[in-house]
């Protein structure tokens, strides 16, 4: 069978996840890994027969790979990516695409010439809530949609670090958490084309030292066809939760990672289904479809980093409302819903 050679830029947290996934998945051959405490690099490398690092452009120079992921802040990865389309090496990176449009279209433009795969880690498409409630929306069983009502809240564990800061992050809980609800939303409706946002960061001084990126934000969106939505989203307060409820004419339906839910106009409980996956088998699944798309050219790609541009665009739009206090039209460069 073959097998893509690959290294993996960041092994503590979420990277130690994605590592095992691909360590697991027989398309994967793990040459590699780098991150910036040695030790731990050490200990992986050792774990999974690969070599360690600590400076992540002797990885991308020294190794012959096919594939780089990175599980990297996103500040980090413009010189991965620089490094990678000299090599031509197809790239993974975990959400959000970039911290603004210009970034993600210099980033697109750059893989796309070296002619290397750029994919972007959705791995809520793979969810069995999310992915049955978009195979459903392609046919008309709810009838005209006419509101979207989206959430997301978590309890921030301890000091935001680098996600404070709005220079090195790009943005807060709009960039880095709302982001996975933007995704869907495009992916499953398309993208809206008025915005309106508030964002707020009340709450830092719960924290120290004090961020200054957004911890909350309120994001109203007006679709082409007239449909309304609206977001949600902060991470300073629990329970852990995220939903997205899309309303239509005919019927409704609730949407988590586990479970989808439909319901009449009068909101009776028409069906549910329930199901028991983690993060890990989500990232399995993302990672098993970017080897399948490489290796067999009948396989379409599953999340590109082109896809991707109008949720940056939709981020970026929500940033300048927030800014002006003003509905804002989407912000757009070039070519960027020709994908």
């Amino acid at each position: 069978m073959q097998q893509l050679r690959a290294g993996i830029i960041g092994v503590g947290g979420y990277g130690a996840k994605v590592l095992a996934e691909l360590a697991g998945n027989e398309n994967f051959q793990v040459l590699a890994v780098a991150d910036q405490d040695r030790k731990l690099a050490d200990e992986l490398a050792q774990e999974y027969h690969a070599r360690p690092y600590d400076d992540y452009r002797s990885l991308i120079v020294e190794e012959k790979l096919d594939v780089l992921f990175l599980a990297i802040p996103t500040f980090l990865c413009g010189e991965c990516l620089q490094l990678a389309a000299k090599q031509k090496i197809h790239v993974f990176k975990e959400a959000p695409l970039a911290r603004t449009l210009p970034e993600a279209i210099a980033w697109v433009d750059l893989m796309e010439k070296a002619g290397c795969r750029f994919h972007v880690g959705a791995q809520k498409r793979f969810a069995p809530g999310y992915l049955g409630a978009h195979q459903l929306l392609q046919g008309d069983r709810l009838g005209m949609i006419y509101l979207v009502r989206a959430e997301s809240f978590m309890n921030y564990p301890g000091p935001l670090g680098w996600r404070g800061d709005p220079v090195l992050a790009g943005g807060g809980v709009l960039l880095e958490m709302a982001y996975h609800l933007i995704d869907q939303i495009v992916w499953d409706i398309g993208p809206p084309e008025r915005i309106y946002s508030l964002n707020t960061n009340r709450c830092s001084k719960r924290a120290l030292p004090p961020y200054k990126t957004e911890d909350t934000v309120v994001l109203t969106m007006k679709f082409p066809d007239g449909a309304m939505g609206n977001i949600q989203s902060s991470w300073m307060t629990g329970p852990q939760n995220e939903q997205i409820i899309i309303h239509g004419t005919e019927a409704s339906l609730e949407v988590n990672i586990n479970q989808l839910r439909i319901f009449d106009p009068a909101g009776n409980l028409v069906s549910e289904e329930k199901f028991s996956v983690d993060d890990s088998w989500l990232i399995g699944q993302e990672v098993r479809q970017f080897a399948q798309s490489l290796l067999d050219a009948e396989v379409k790609p599953f999340s590109t980093a082109r896809e991707h541009l109008a949720n940056v665009a939709i981020i970026e739009s929500a940033y300048l409302s927030a800014r002006t206090q003003l509905p804002e039209t989407l912000k757009v460069y070039g070519s960027l819903f020709d994908i």
